[in-house]
């Protein structure tokens, strides 16, 4: 997960075993999330960011969970206010904030938000990762924005610190993760706007958050913020996660068609024996569509007709449940 700063005055982002683990280096594809990716991450509180260096564990498998937050990764276009941001290429949208970047295989760039209606739009986009990115790589951006609230204009401008400080294995709530790389960021930056008098708003966020190739989303997250005095401390980590470049469907027992569709899919699996069956639709934001339980299935191929034609146009994705709870899921689209 890149940092979002979601609110007008604070930043919000967004996480062993004792392995030794082999160096990694950062890629856009690897990283970089595509419209269609659903994941959620868990607020966990504060913790210790642990050490830095080469071949670390960091043990934060009791991370507990004071909530959790769904986020969608969507095309630009589908968003409310995508045309003020003419140079962002996916949208990744939690609750009413739809964060914007230009993700490519150099750079994931942030070029603003949409927190609830106000758009903070960047005139100088900040630099979150480069790419390719590996321990020891570091580097300093500028960056700039603006916005209006309340009636009054915040010119916005500050610098991102990033040091791609340690590698290695990670455990959290989800499980292990190794070749993890992890990232020290530190950005510093101030609002000034004209209230009767000039006012400066200062803030300095101090985060640390890890990644792995292959996972479209931070695995977990900690930062310490000081805004304007005022100290408030967070962490997370990564609960959930479904990647459209990441479903397997090689062994797969279940096939949609037609994809895209218009009017209906056939939804088509293959069982070893009569299993009561759920199929449910999600769209892009983690949002059911619809669900289904299928009493009548028996062992062989099964065909169940779903009505999509008042499904908006998009990417959908299927997801076939079994009573032994096994899930299988995949993507289509609805076209008109």
């Amino acid at each position: 997960m890149k940092k979002t700063l979601q609110n007008l005055f604070t930043g919000v982002l967004v996480a062993s075993s004792a392995l030794v683990t082999a160096q990694p280096t950062l890629t856009g594809a690897g990283c970089n999330p595509v419209a269609g990716d659903n994941y959620t991450l868990a607020t966990a509180g504060w913790f210790s960011e642990g050490t830095s260096g080469t071949n670390q564990t960091w043990n934060n498998g009791s991370l507990p969970s004071t909530g959790t937050s769904p986020e969608a990764c969507v095309t630009v276009a589908s968003t409310t206010n995508g045309a003020s941001f003419p140079s962002a290429n996916i949208g990744l949208q939690s609750g009413t904030t739809v964060s914007y970047f230009n993700n490519t295989a150099s750079a994931s760039q942030n070029y603003g938000y949409d927190a609830s209606g106000t758009l903070i739009i960047y005139s100088n986009p900040e630099d979150l990762l480069h790419f390719p990115l590996s321990y020891n790589n570091t580097y300093t951006d500028n960056w700039a924005a603006s916005f209006v609230s309340g009636g009054y204009t915040y010119h916005r401008k500050g610098t991102t610190a990033i040091t791609a400080d340690a590698y290695g294995t990670l455990t959290t709530p989800n499980g292990t993760y190794t070749n993890c790389m992890r990232i020290h960021m530190v950005q510093v930056y101030t609002d000034s706007v004209f209230i009767a008098s000039p006012t400066v708003i200062s803030y300095n966020n101090d985060e640390y958050i890890w990644y792995k190739n292959g996972i479209h989303s931070s695995l977990a997250y900690s930062y310490t913020m000081v805004a304007n005095g005022s100290t408030s401390k967070n962490g997370g980590y990564l609960s959930s996660a479904l990647s459209v470049n990441n479903i397997d469907n090689s062994n797969s027992i279940l096939s949609v068609y037609p994809n895209p569709a218009t009017s209906f899919i056939n939804v088509q699996f293959n069982l070893n024996e009569r299993k009561k069956t759920s199929v449910k639709i999600y769209n892009t934001l983690g949002a059911e569509m619809s669900t289904s339980t299928i009493e009548d299935v028996f062992a062989g191929i099964n065909n169940y007709k779903i009505d999509v034609a008042n499904l908006p146009e998009g990417i959908y994705f299927v997801q076939l449940i079994l009573d032994n709870g096994s899930v299988q899921t995949q993507r289509f689209s609805v076209t008109r």
